[in-house]
């Protein structure tokens, strides 16, 4: 009977620390939460966080509400994204207490705390709990994305230019998969044709997946930037400390375009596209280095190599390309937009965008241009080098930085 009863006190007590921390994570608006109390009081955590801009800032939210709903025992914490396992974060007892009895610092505890991409014994963990808190299904996002482009590929006019705004239906269907519906609306543009008409921008079906041992991947169906509709499957391992990442994409796509004469016509000829990448983070000066090889839309084969800082959110880089004897260059960057935190209520949410981001292309004109040299397209519409960055070394260094 004693034995018994003190079965039932354990299990009414982990219930009431496991509902302390998701409480605490559930205040903070974090999405998708599952944790596991184990009988030696560790405590495994998962969350995704679409609430804050950017990744590090609600992570360092996430890290001080969990130590405060923690009573003993270690904590290791997973952070999702489309409920795939980005990467964990792991704090002794030891570390929580000090900070808990003020011995330590926020800076000092990111300092300490563990974080890399293997989030294997951790998910191991969760799969003991099949309750999800503040699920992020059927929850909609109409984000606006700006759109802007210049460029200076003719000599019968100085720049060729369009500023657009180009709002995202966004919604998270089940693990990994969401579904986007874009429109673009024109402002000003002093080129012809669709630029001139509202047309649709990133429609699409996506898939992402995790394999363990830090391999991801993604499948994306539908229509996509510069004018292509097809499919494209991406896979990437990266190593535990992110440091280096190794990567693959292939794609295959028509033409989708809305004329004057047939509105919105797709041809019938495919064309093939595919990429091996590699990339490299320098911590000390938070350095990205990105190189790939590439067979792009028009059958032309070439590299190109990106040097990208990371300033904050801030992302600005310098980029190279050879392409079939040709040479070209520009530079790119993502700056965030106002606004670092959004509430997110049940049913539909609209918002702006989290950055603006640009490339700029040195050779548009002459045998590049006409040979539609070093094509491509992507498939989100916020696809930059600040947004998703769940580097580890990035967000240790941040929060740091912040905390201070």
């Amino acid at each position: 009977m004693n034995k018994f009863l003190i079965v039932i006190l354990f299990s009414a007590w982990s219930i009431s620390l496991r509902a302390q921390v998701a409480e605490k994570l559930q205040q903070l608006g974090m999405e998708n939460i599952q944790t596991v109390t184990e009988e030696n009081g560790n405590t495994t955590i998962a969350f995704e966080d679409n609430v804050y801009r950017g990744t590090y800032r609600g992570i360092g939210k996430a890290i001080e509400a969990a130590m405060e709903g923690m009573h003993r025992g270690n904590l290791q914490m997973v952070v999702l994204n489309h409920n795939i396992p980005q990467i964990c974060i792991t704090l002794t007892e030891k570390e929580i207490t000090e900070y808990k009895e003020k011995r330590i610092t926020i800076g000092e505890v990111y300092r300490q705390m563990g974080i890399s991409y293997d989030t294997d014994e951790a998910m191991e963990v969760l799969k003991k709990t099949h309750r999800t808190l503040n699920s992020s299904f059927g929850k909609v996002d109409i984000v606006i994305y700006p759109e802007v482009k210049l460029e200076n590929s003719g000599f019968d006019q100085l720049y060729t230019y369009y500023v657009n705004l180009a709002p995202a239906v966004e919604m998270p269907l089940w693990k990994g998969a969401e579904l986007t519906a874009q429109v673009i609306f024109p402002i000003a543009t002093n080129l012809n044709g669709q630029y001139k008409k509202i047309r649709p921008g990133v429609m699409t079906l996506s898939q992402e997946f995790y394999w363990g041992k830090t391999f991801t991947g993604r499948l994306v169906a539908g229509n996509f930037t510069n004018n292509r509709m097809g499919v494209q499957a991406e896979m990437k391992w990266r190593a535990s400390n992110g440091r280096v990442e190794l990567g693959a994409v292939a794609g295959g796509t028509i033409q989708s375009i809305i004329t004057n004469n047939e509105g919105w016509y797709l041809s019938r000829k495919k064309r093939m596209n595919a990429a091996v990448k590699a990339s490299v983070y320098e911590p000390r000066f938070n350095l990205q280095f990105d190189v790939q090889a590439s067979r792009y839309l028009y059958g032309d084969y070439g590299l190109r190599g990106d040097c990208t800082r990371h300033f904050g959110e801030y992302a600005i880089g310098v980029y190279g390309m050879y392409v079939d004897g040709e040479l070209n260059g520009g530079f790119h960057f993502a700056i965030p937009l106002p606004g670092k935190k959004w509430a997110k209520n049940r049913g539909v949410r609209v918002r702006q965008a989290d950055y603006f981001a640009m490339e700029y292309s040195m050779t548009t004109w002459g045998k590049y241009a006409d040979r539609n040299m070093g094509k491509t397209y992507k498939t989100r519409p916020d696809e930059n080098r600040s947004n998703r960055f769940f580097q580890p070394d990035y967000i240790r260094y941040f929060l740091i930085k912040e905390s201070n």
